[in-house]
């Protein structure tokens, strides 16, 4: 089978295998936490282009086959098309730290057969080192957990940590300093609390990231832009730095145009 239309950095494609007729109502496809957007930045932000790839000119296009299961979890990983060793390799890891939402059944949770493809291009690569700063991904505590398990903050033996430039900063002080009242949300009286949650990478970069509470007026969407521009210490289990859940809240008050985040786990930092 051969995969469909290809798109910039992704495309999802999915064939859902059942009786009878379904329409849009009754079937919703899975989807990366966070939605495509986040995702698609995620693949520019974790993209390392192979060395032997850049210097041989390889670029193409790498298209897995695989199951969405119901929980969640991927199973049944192919490579249906391939590029080249180390392209296949760089494409394997960066889908392995991708989380899902299963597809569902007229509300229920099922299983769901799709392909996921990951795009190479040289040109467009060099354009995002020169916008994020980094062709390497540097690790600030080493070594690095290679298993892509993601732990609880109760599992681990040191809390991911928010890294700040000086030891009075805080992560209140970042918030307020950083994130840009929406200006719907004065017109909204839009006052409340965003809650997200992601994954701290073990480069202290973060993913995944999914809105447990959200706020409208645009505060969702800048909480999440402000959250993006942290750097963190990531959690250390058996001496290895590993992937991270975290959770933060942002409070929005509109009454006296103020916000402040919270870190609600063992490793807040005030």
């Amino acid at each position: 089978m051969k995969p469909l239309f290809y798109k910039l950095i992704f495309s999802c494609i999915a064939i859902f295998f059942a009786s009878g007729t379904l329409t849009a109502q009754e079937l919703t496809m899975p989807s990366p936490l966070g939605g495509k957007r986040l995702l698609k930045e995620f693949i520019k932000e974790e993209m390392v282009y192979p060395e032997k790839a850049l210097k041989d000119k390889t670029e193409g296009t790498v298209v897995f086959s695989l199951v969405i299961n119901s929980d969640g979890s991927a199973s049944d990983l192919k490579i249906t098309q391939s590029v080249s060793l180390e392209i296949d390799s760089e494409a394997l890891r960066i889908f392995r730290k991708i989380l899902w939402n299963p597809a569902t059944k007229i509300g229920k949770p099922v299983n769901y057969v799709t392909f996921f493809e990951i795009k190479f291009n040289i040109k467009r690569y060099n354009k995002v080192c020169k916008s994020r700063g980094y062709t390497k991904i540097r690790y600030p505590y080493e070594p690095v957990d290679k298993s892509d398990k993601i732990y609880l903050i109760s599992e681990i033996t040191r809390s991911p940590t928010p890294v700040f430039c000086s030891k009075n900063y805080n992560f209140s002080a970042f918030i307020s300093n950083n994130l840009k009242y929406p200006e719907a949300a004065f017109k909204q009286a839009g006052s409340g609390v965003v809650k997200l949650k992601f994954v701290v990478e073990p480069s202290g970069r973060i993913s995944n990231i999914t809105t447990e509470k959200v706020l409208g007026a645009g505060c969702t969407e800048e909480a999440i832009r402000v959250v993006k521009l942290m750097h963190w210490n990531p959690g250390i289990y058996d001496s290895m730095a590993v992937r991270t859940f975290m959770t933060l809240e942002i409070t929005f008050n509109v009454a006296d145009k103020t916000v402040k985040g919270k870190i609600p786990t063992p490793g807040q930092v005030y």
